[in-house]
């Protein structure tokens, strides 16, 4: 099993750029960025707690580190039109050498669209929205042209150059809704992420399974990621152990408001545990 880590983007740019450096060294399978723009609050209240911009830090990140893939875990679909998303993430695969994942989620904080007076939509709008963005995106990311006539978007003899450096850069979905997101994912998803404690993400899993069935898809054509924000001094082998038999790649929680060095640790730890 592969064990990656989500660094906090509300660090010092110092602090990310070491653990960055420091979990790449170490041999994490990626390096994961939320993509937020100030923290959460219960009441959808504006929020001073700072957040850095996630692919502006991973693009910077790319030359400090060699090992690591990168991505965004995962784009809110809300904040950025799917074609930029596109010509993004191939910049990054670009500066990085062929090692960026295109980690794409629906969005949803409440005080960020609020405060930039970004429209959250009702849900069902918002699920329309981003299958359309994973649609565009995975097209031009995969394809020479795009061509899409969608409620949300519509692009025309759209190109993508250059092309990604990798032959498939791979689309990660995010998010375990069954009705639209899992279904979205066995169409598109090259990897399928959500957070979950072992039987609930298998739970999980099993109905992408079934969505993979009703579309005529292998589901082992898909890898299957998730985490767990545990503690600080948690026993990663214990913690850990029933995760191998229900995914492919966990990933390890980083929070700013804990010293740097115990997300090292607990990286280190689950990697350890990894190699058994």
């Amino acid at each position: 099993m592969d064990i990656s880590v989500i660094l906090d983007n509300g660090r010092p740019w110092d602090e990310i750029r070491r653990l960055a450096q420091e979990a790449d060294e170490l041999g994490a399978h990626a390096i994961y960025l939320c993509d937020h723009f100030m923290g959460d609050t219960d009441d959808g209240a504006v929020s001073d707690e700072g957040m850095l911009e996630a692919m502006g830090l991973l693009a910077a990140l790319a030359p400090l580190t060699s090992r690591s893939r990168l991505g965004p875990l995962v784009l809110g679909g809300t904040y950025r039109h799917p074609a930029v998303v596109a010509h993004q993430l191939t910049t990054l695969d670009h500066v990085s050498g062929g090692r960026a994942i295109a980690g794409l989620g629906a969005g949803w904080q409440v005080n960020e669209h609020a405060a930039y007076g970004i429209e959250l939509l009702d849900p069902g709008d918002l699920s329309d929205r981003f299958e359309e963005s994973v649609a565009v995106v995975s097209s031009m990311l995969r394809e020479d042209r795009t061509d899409f006539r969608g409620r949300h978007f519509r692009l025309t003899d759209a190109p993508n150059n250059p092309r990604p450096v990798q032959e498939r850069l791979p689309v990660l979905v995010g998010g375990g809704g069954e009705k639209r997101t899992i279904p979205m994912a066995a169409r598109y998803a090259d990897v399928w992420h959500v957070w979950g404690a072992p039987e609930s993400y298998a739970a999980k899993s099993a109905k992408l399974d079934e969505a993979c069935a009703a579309v005529g898809r292998d589901p082992g054509e898909i890898r299957r990621a998730t985490g767990f924000p545990y503690p600080v001094g948690t026993d990663y082998a214990q913690a850990l152990e029933p995760y191998r038999a229900v995914c492919d790649e966990f990933v390890v929680f980083d929070w700013s408001d804990r010293p740097a060095q115990s997300t090292i640790d607990d990286l280190a730890a689950a990697l350890a545990w990894a190699e058994t």
